[in-house]
Order: structure tokens, then C-alpha cells, then sequence
């Protein structure tokens, strides 16, 4: 990415996934990251030793959450995961029921 980073016109988007799973080796560069000023990033499941936690982004670790659903409706996403202990406090909480065996950690406004 670093190659690349001024050969791309990068859009911003809402939610990123982590390239690599989220390990430090493949991390998205700063000057990247500034342009697609995601709302959240994704962590996938690598080992925790060798993840790189986006420090000052809001982020979802699927190590921690385990499976993740994201039910889109118009201009919003309801997030849904499978371990009933996780949370984040960045996300607003509407009046939405868990989704068969997934939690309803909160949705994100667009």
C-alpha cells in the first residue's frame, strides 16, 4: 500500500476491513487512512500479538466478537455480533431486537 498510497484516488468509506486481518504487517498507512476516514475498522481474527489496533479510529475486533453480521437499511447499519459479552460505546443503541443467535451491539447512522 505504501507503493501505491499517491497512485489512488481513495474515497472515503464507512466501514473498513483491516487488510490482513488486521495484522500490523499489512496495516492501512496513515495518509491512506486520513482519506478513507472510516467511521469503524474491522479487526479480523489474527493473533492478538499481531494485530494493529487503529489507535483514535473505532474499531470491532472479531476476536473479541466473534462473527459479525451488518444489516443495512436506508442510511444506517445495524451490527450484530455472536459473543454475548461484547460492546463498544461509539455506536448509537436503537430500539433493535437481537438477530436469532447474534447480539445487537448498536447501529451506525450514515
Amino acid at each position: 500500500m505504501e507503493k501505491i498510497k499517491d497512485e489512488v484516488e481513495w474515497p472515503e468509506v464507512d466501514i473498513l476491513f483491516a487488510p490482513h486481518h488486521g495484522r500490523e504487517s499489512g496495516k492501512v498507512p496513515k495518509e491512506i487512512l486520513d482519506q478513507l476516514n472510516p467511521k469503524i475498522i474491522i479487526i479480523g481474527e489474527a493473533s492478538s500479538e499481531h494485530l494493529n489496533y487503529y489507535q483514535g479510529y473505532n474499531t470491532i475486533t472479531q476476536n473479541s466478537a466473534g462473527d459479525i453480521i451488518f444489516e443495512c437499511v436506508t442510511k444506517k447499519v445495524h451490527i450484530y455480533v455472536s459473543s454475548d459479552k461484547y460492546q463498544v460505546d461509539f455506536l448509537d443503541k436503537e430500539n433493535v431486537s437481537n438477530f436469532d443467535k447474534y447480539n445487537y451491539i448498536g447501529t451506525l447512522n450514515l
